[in-house]
């Protein structure tokens, strides 16, 4: 088993939010110095609102694969799993070169891992491998749940 940490993360609190808010803060107070008024306000402040939420709400999903187990959030989704709970992985494609992968735990509870179509199924399931983990393609995981 590896000892090497895989993660990945995609969050709302990125560079591509800070520029859009740096640039509208730009704009109002570009306006501010011309004279706008409750013009440059009314222009800017939908967009200087929409990219504060984003930010504030920060809307997160990814896990990570540690020596001791398995973390990941998304959404209202979120959990912990130790590597002995997990009894295997259902890897698929997801048509538009990404993955879809079904956590198979201990007590036949299965979870949905977030944040897994940034990568191809083959690199995910062998991030799975190093760890010890067996990984089922989609019809092969039914079988097996099904003798469950």
């Amino acid at each position: 088993m590896t000892t090497e940490i895989f993660e990945y993360r995609k969050q709302a609190r990125g560079p591509k939010n800070y520029l859009a808010l740096a640039l509208v803060l730009g704009v109002t107070y570009a306006a501010h110095l011309q004279g706008w008024g409750f013009a440059g306000i009314l222009l800017c402040g939908p967009f200087f609102a929409w990219v504060l939420v984003r930010l504030i709400e920060n809307d997160a999903e990814g896990f990570r694969m540690s020596e001791a187990g398995l973390d990941y959030y998304g959404g209202h989704l979120s959990g912990e799993v130790e590597w002995h709970r997990l009894r295997g992985v259902t890897i698929g494609g997801d048509g538009a070169g990404g993955s879809l992968c079904q956590l198979h735990l201990g007590a036949g509870e299965s979870e949905t891992l977030p944040a897994t179509a940034a990568f191809a199924p083959e690199r995910l399931a062998q991030e799975f491998r190093l760890r010890g983990v067996p990984v089922w393609p989609a019809a092969k995981a039914q079988q097996v749940m099904a003798r469950a």
